[in-house]
């Protein structure tokens, strides 16, 4: 039998073509099209230069896990298979390092307790209460941000050796205790933007001045905490100078004091530099990739401000 077709009306492929096209060449899909190259673009250049940042670090481990052997050889090798952990018993035998990490984690810990507590309580009082003068003695404070450390070093030390403190912790820890300018700004901006109608409900009811601080405004600012706890042990964990200053027997040394002892002896054997440097940051990597979402929160709550 034979079959017909239905004839098919002329120019409707064309006509469908035509349409494809068109939607294809519009300017909105033009525009989708270029952010689409556009965003590829930025990702691929972010990922370049995250790679070349990463790279001493990438070094730095393979180098750490590296048998000696291996270390020196040439051409150089990356990341052959062969690991080893006697290159991070060797260098942590060498020297104490036990007690340099006990030591940091103990000058760390009271840093931070005491820069937490002293900043935001100084912070409560300028962001809470107005008196004659609060302005320019915070400017005034502010102002010390632009003052180098190191200019009020030979001070310091003169203080500390008339108060007996030298080869102890306390010109390391007593400072923390009377506030940090940076974090001081940092609370004040953080609680002048709770409303102050928690402070004047619970004034209401009785709360003594330090109860708005410490039950009021302390709770409602755990970003702001968090943010600047996290800030406080990144900086008493890498401090060098005032351990190097202020420390003089082995006993007390930091671990980045007792890190740069290390290096002094073995400033050549990259196969036991590089796994004692791990040591060290390894702690803040973690530090900051844990805590990097309220680091971030914190600072983008002042910006707004």
């Amino acid at each position: 039998m034979k079959q017909t077709h239905a004839p098919q009306p002329q120019g409707t492929t064309g006509a469908a073509t035509g349409a494809g096209i068109r939607r294809f060449s519009s300017p909105r899909a033009r525009r989708s099209m270029l952010h689409v190259v556009e965003r590829l673009l930025v990702y691929g250049v972010l990922t370049f230069f995250a790679f070349l940042f990463l790279l001493p670090l990438i070094s730095m481990l393979d180098t750490a896990f590296k048998p000696r052997a291996l270390v020196y050889s040439f051409p150089p090798t990356w990341f052959s298979g062969d690991v080893t952990l006697d290159n991070f018993r060797f260098g942590w035998n060498a020297l104490p390092f036990d007690r340099f990490l006990l030591n940091t984690l103990f000058v760390t810990s009271v840093s931070v307790c005491g820069t937490v507590l002293s900043s935001s309580l100084v912070g409560f009082g300028f962001a809470r209460y107005h008196a004659r003068g609060a302005g320019l003695l915070f400017m005034v404070m502010l102002a010390t941000l632009m003052i180098p450390p190191t200019t009020t070093l030979i001070p310091r030390f003169v203080l500390f050796a008339k108060l007996g403190w030298i080869n102890s912790y306390l010109p390391l820890l007593d400072p923390t205790f009377f506030g940090m300018p940076f974090f001081i700004f940092l609370f004040r901006q953080f609680f002048r933007s709770i409303p102050r109608d928690y402070f004047d409900a619970a004034e209401i009811d009785g709360c003594s001045p330090f109860g708005l601080y410490w039950r009021i405004a302390l709770p409602m600012a755990r970003p702001a905490l968090v943010t600047s706890a996290l800030f406080a042990t990144i900086g008493a964990w890498n401090d060098f100078l005032d351990p190097l200053i202020f420390l003089s027997t082995m006993d007390k040394f930091t671990l980045q004091v007792g890190l740069a002892t290390f290096n002094g002896a073995y400033y050549s054997q990259l196969h036991l530099l590089m796994p004692m440097a791990l040591v060290g940051i390894v702690p803040v990597l973690v530090v900051v990739v844990v805590g990097q979402r309220w680091i971030l929160s914190g600072l983008m709550r002042q910006v707004e401000k």
